[in-house]
């Protein structure tokens, strides 16, 4: 198929001639161009700096959502002991909607912590009800003591504190 004289290919003799300088298909040899020319090493400087800018934005983020995350989880945590803090927990949490980075776990963590504010909060819904049906069947002592020294109350509207309040200043 192929001859091979003097232990060369058609294609080392067709390179050797583009070398010499000559013709290849009645067209001349191109100059040899540069690799890059400066508006691509431009485009090349802009991709790497957006890339490298994208990485770096998301570590911002990823390291700001985590701060945040555990500065929720302290006001939680806290809040388990004494329930008066659990406004500022939830609050918190709520504010965590905005992050630009909210990993599964977070978003779990987030769900949870909501949920069982928002249980609490239910759950002295329903003791106020209860207090405020006790109130209205006129048994005060039954009322009072449903609400005790209870400080669930700071989970619920204004409205409902001002009730809860009354009905526990009964107690005196």
């Amino acid at each position: 198929m192929f001859s091979f004289l003097n232990g060369k290919s058609p294609f080392d003799v067709a390179e050797e001639k583009l070398e010499a300088g000559e013709t290849v298909n009645g067209k001349p040899k191109l100059p040899p161009a540069p690799v890059m020319g400066w508006q691509d090493g431009v485009f090349l400087v802009v991709l790497i700096a957006l890339i490298f800018g994208g990485y770096q934005y998301y570590k911002h983020s990823k390291q700001s959502s985590a701060e945040m995350f555990a500065r929720c989880d302290a006001l939680y945590v806290a809040a388990e002991a004494d329930i008066t803090g659990l406004p500022a927990a939830e609050a918190c949490y709520d504010s965590t909607w905005d992050l630009g980075f909210v990993s599964d776990s977070m978003e779990v963590l987030r769900q949870n912590r909501l949920g069982e504010i928002s249980d609490k909060r239910t759950a002295m819904k329903d003791l106020l009800e209860d207090a405020k049906d006790a109130m209205a069947d006129g048994d005060t002592a039954k009322a009072v003591g449903l609400l005790g020294d209870i400080k669930g109350f700071v989970l619920l509207r204004q409205d409902e504190q001002d009730e809860w309040k009354a009905i526990a200043g009964l107690k005196k």
